[in-house]
């Protein structure tokens, strides 16, 4: 006991009694009490249907959450990749054939330029056949813009 009060002098002043006890009577009336209580407990509770709301809340919560997660991902990435690859496209497009033609421009003289000019004035002279006509349009037109123009014609 020495021993303790020179490591703790606080701790040996404490008294040595069980802090918890039951209250005064309580043991009177248990008996009557635990019938009771086991008596409505075997009678129940009368059970509650769950409502629709309760039903379809976790499935309602999902669908929200995957909606959030569209929102937040599918639609910013859709707009900004889409606007990204249109750029890039447009700029590679025109720079592919700007530099093809700015080559061939380069590797011609002015006589063969004007030759060239005479001869593709000259080609568009060709006559077409009706076949060859209703194949490029069936192929380039839809029915609706062929009747567009022949109504507005």
């Amino acid at each position: 006991m020495d021993e303790l009060k020179n490591i703790a002098p606080e701790l040996s002043k404490l008294k040595k009694e069980v802090p918890f006890s039951t209250p005064k009577n309580y043991f009177d009336d248990f008996s009557a009490r635990m019938q009771t209580r086991m008596q409505t407990e075997k009678q129940g509770e009368p059970e509650h249907k769950p409502k629709i709301i309760q039903l379809l809340k976790p499935f309602i919560g999902l669908a929200a959450s995957f909606a959030l997660i569209f929102l937040l991902v599918y639609v910013p990435l859709k707009t900004f990749i889409t606007s990204e690859i249109n750029e890039v496209t447009v700029n590679i497009d025109h720079s592919d054939t700007d530099s093809e033609f700015l080559n061939i421009l380069e590797g011609i003289d002015e006589s063969s330029f004007f030759a060239l000019l005479d001869e593709s004035e000259s080609e568009t002279t060709d006559d077409f056949t009706n076949e060859e006509l209703m194949s490029y349009v069936s192929a380039n037109f839809t029915d609706y813009e062929i009747f567009e123009f022949t109504k507005n014609n």
